[in-house]
């Protein structure tokens, strides 16, 4: 799959849940439940860390697929091509020295 079929397929799921739930949903709410997530991802990479215990795979599958849904669907609120944006940041990158 291309990476803006992606980015367009996860921000229409985002879009069908608030239907389904009737939720409003603005750039800032879509900020807040990105960060949301993002602690519920680091809580289960540090559980071995902090809790003794690994982090189950399949939960841990599920917060990285929470964070990507919503970034996806921030980048597309404020029109932002994820593919273009990575493309041009590699090129800066390299053009800073920090890739060959």
């Amino acid at each position: 799959m291309e990476t803006k079929d992606l980015q367009k397929k996860c921000a229409e799921t985002v879009d069908k849940i608030d239907k389904k739930f009737n939720i409003g949903r603005d750039a800032q709410l879509c900020f807040t439940q990105f960060v949301e997530e993002v602690g519920e991802l680091a809580k289960d990479i540090n559980s071995k860390r902090l809790r003794g215990k690994d982090p189950d795979v399949e939960n841990l599958s599920g917060e990285f697929a929470d964070v990507f849904m919503l970034l996806a669907k921030l980048a597309e609120m404020h029109g932002i091509d994820i593919e273009g944006a990575l493309d041009k940041k590699i090129e800066k990158l390299k053009v800073r020295g920090y890739l060959d």
